[in-house]
């Protein structure tokens, strides 16, 4: 353990601010609503009134202590949201003027003006004597609990998982910050490049990308349960370090470290006469093979974005009304489409009309066979629980050609007569494909 005794303490709200904080690069922009700021405002007034001599705690504050060129810091790990709101909060309640301590040239739709905005209106009412009063209790008798650790994967193992009325941060949320600090001789330009690409996709898409694909296809192509993408399966997508940190790397992470650095001098050799861009893609980002820590990490993401957004863009006319749209279909629909991404990423067009015809078989035969499809039969359905070879991602994982896809065996037996009978129909037609 990196955190010792002497790491864990309560810390008056002063004494933290007055520290050498630093706000990591990967963490997310201030997101707080007014509603969120005031709602710490009504309870720190709440808790002023009650008693201005007894401390009130406001949470835990999780701290990296590291040290770089310019100096030692504490970069704050969990708790920027508090701490930037706290400062807010201060600062109106010390100024006369709101306007004087509103950020200079801050757009005034931004978060952090809304909620500077919101906090003026709200402390404009009270007295000199009060401001000082509550600024005071703020400052001196408010506190956090100061936890410090010289181990950064140590300071995401133990921090709160649910910020003070904020946001938790997801197991994405994790790998980010992991491959950012993978990012350590990239430009500081790169580095917040990467962090605005990925602050643009919404946290719905990259939580499904995670959760609904990646995670379950690494999981089922091995023949395991995904029960639930949770911070403790992030060590699926760290991948292999450049910078291994006793000095050595192991044979095969050598040799995919030096496939991954050929790939671009492949790519534009033979993309223009055998290849589409897509495919260049597929073949540098094989969900087979260990992903590389750092900017790869980034750009894989990009990519696979982009790629199932396209692929589910192609099926959605294909396969009508039995899309993900009704919720009876909701898990054989994910079952298909994480199918899908896995073969084209692995055969991209070779062979795609009748594994797509095989695969959407593959995957609603489980709807004609059950009265209520829950995740557990899909979960045991998409793994091969009682035949690992009646499992498309098994099978899939140790194919060489595309017609090995061919093998997969697929019996539609409705659990009732007239149960989906349109969709056992349309299975059979595109089972024959």
């Amino acid at each position: 353990m990196a955190i010792k005794a002497a790491g864990v303490s309560a810390i008056c709200v002063q004494d933290v601010l007055g520290q050498k904080l630093r706000i990591p690069e990967y963490q997310r922009p201030y997101s707080w609503r007014p509603s969120t700021a005031l709602q710490l405002v009504d309870d720190l007034q709440d808790a002023w009134a009650r008693n201005q001599d007894a401390p009130y705690v406001l949470g835990a504050l999780i701290l990296y202590e590291c040290r770089d060129e310019r100096g030692d810091w504490l970069d704050v790990v969990d708790g920027q949201q508090r701490l930037l709101t706290l400062r807010m909060i201060l600062a109106t309640l010390q100024s006369e003027d709101l306007f004087s301590v509103l950020p200079a040239n801050e757009d005034n739709e931004t978060p952090v003006f809304r909620v500077w905005r919101a906090l003026g209106h709200r402390l404009a009412g009270l007295e000199a004597a009060e401001k000082k009063s509550l600024r005071d209790f703020i400052s001196t008798r408010c506190q956090l609990v100061r936890i410090v650790t010289d181990d950064v994967d140590e300071a995401f193992r133990v921090f709160d998982s649910q910020n003070y009325r904020g946001k938790p941060l997801a197991p994405h949320d994790l790998l980010k910050a992991y491959h950012l600090r993978e990012m350590q001789s990239e430009s500081a330009a790169m580095k917040a490049a990467v962090v605005e690409t990925w602050e643009s996709v919404r946290d719905e898409d990259l939580d499904r990308l995670f959760s609904t694909f990646l995670y379950r296809i690494a999981r089922w192509s091995r023949g395991k349960s995904a029960p639930g993408f949770s911070i403790h399966d992030i060590a699926l997508f760290k991948g292999i370090s450049p910078q291994a940190h006793d000095g050595t790397l192991a044979p095969s992470e050598r040799y995919h470290l030096a496939a991954q650095a050929a790939m671009p001098l492949l790519t534009a050799w033979v993309a223009p006469r055998t290849q589409d861009s897509r495919d260049a893609q597929r073949s540098r980002f094989q969900l087979d093979a260990p992903l590389i820590a750092g900017r790869p990490f980034f750009e894989m993401v990009s990519f696979m974005l982009e790629e199932l957004a396209a692929l589910e863009k192609e099926v959605k006319e294909s396969i009508g009304s039995f899309g993900p749209t009704q919720s009876r279909y909701r898990y054989v629909y994910e079952l298909f489409a994480s199918a899908l991404l896995y073969y084209t990423n692995k055969f991209g067009s070779n062979g795609l009309a009748q594994a797509r015809g095989k695969l959407f078989a593959w995957a609603y035969a489980l709807r004609v066979a059950m009265v209520r499809v829950q995740y557990v039969s899909a979960d045991n359905w998409a793994r091969g629980k009682d035949d690992a070879a009646g499992s498309p991602f098994v099978l899939l994982r140790n194919a060489v050609k595309e017609q090995a896809i061919q093998r997969l065996s697929v019996a539609v037996k409705p659990c009732r007569p007239e149960h989906e009978k349109e969709l056992a129909a349309f299975i059979a037609k595109e089972n024959t494909q």
